[in-house]
């Protein structure tokens, strides 16, 4: 076999991919590690189980983070599968599980992000953290939020073929409707494309990497660990606060839309810092 063939193969993987309606950058990110995988092999090879757990043991050498080796093993054992070569797929690396959660947004930490967002003038930033810690919504679901949902406080979402409903507390509708009104945003999509070409236009929301942009600077400016500006950070937040309020974890999980209460249970989980405060108060 050689490399030009499993890169055509790779091309059906990708077309077999988007019949299976998995998002543009679920298939952008399985083609990126295929490449490296293909990138991997000789120009002429035999493909079989060996020169996979040979591919695997590189990827440590090369100094991935174990998660990210996992991440890499399983792209490519579903491209083995495609291929009809079931029987080649490897394990992935075993992971101590982490007791603690310290790559979060603190309360004080969010309340800081904020005060920054509105000295930098970055109001759109200010409401869309308001969004992620008082409903838990994941930064791909900012384009459930228009206008005409604020007629609710219920949200319908669909995720991998699945549906979940965003409950929208009345504090949070009042924060939405009153920055509509101050921006004259009357249907559509709430947070709109910076663009000055596209600010008004109601179907051009705002690209998710301008997000992480918008919120990495804020972070910056409030001294905080630009390390915890990630995907799920917010959503720790939302969690954790959740479960301060009284809410258990059947009606978390719920709420943030997990079929699994072992992965709900991560998200609530304390940080090193907590843990020793909590030690700190006892006394002898």
């Amino acid at each position: 076999m050689t490399k030009e063939n499993l890169n055509i193969k790779l091309v059906e993987f990708a077309n077999y991919l988007q019949n299976e309606e998995k998002a543009p950058r679920t298939i952008i990110s399985y083609k990126n590690a295929i490449s490296k995988f293909i990138n991997y092999l000789p120009n002429e090879f035999n493909l079989n189980k060996s020169l996979i757990i040979e591919w695997k043991e590189k990827l440590q050498e090369d100094g991935y983070s174990l998660n990210s080796c996992n991440q890499f093993i399983v792209v490519v054992n579903k491209f083995l599968y495609f291929l009809g070569h079931k029987d080649f797929t490897v394990k992935q690396f075993k992971m101590q599980e982490k007791s603690n959660l310290d790559e979060y947004i603190e309360p004080q930490e969010h309340k800081r992000m904020l005060r920054w967002a509105k000295q930098l003038g970055n109001m759109e930033a200010y409401y869309i953290m308001k969004v992620f810690a008082h409903s838990g919504a994941r930064i791909s679901e900012l384009k459930y939020f228009k206008v005409e949902s604020l007629e609710t406080n219920y949200i319908k979402v669909y995720n991998k073929r699945k549906e979940r409903i965003l409950i929208i507390t009345n504090e949070l509708k009042r924060d939405l409707k009153h920055y509509c009104k101050d921006n004259k945003i009357k249907e559509g999509f709430i947070f709109r494309s910076p663009d000055p070409k596209l600010k008004n236009d109601s179907n051009k929301m705002i690209d998710q990497s301008t997000v992480w942009r918008w919120l990495k600077k804020i972070a910056k400016k409030a001294k905080i660990n630009s390390s915890k500006i990630h995907a799920h950070a917010w959503r720790h937040l939302f969690a954790k606060q959740c479960k301060a309020n009284g809410i258990d974890i059947d009606e978390l999980a719920d709420i943030l839309g997990h079929s699994d209460l072992n992965t709900t249970a991560l998200y609530t989980k304390t940080s090193k810092k907590e843990k020793r405060l909590k030690l700190e108060r006892i006394k002898y």
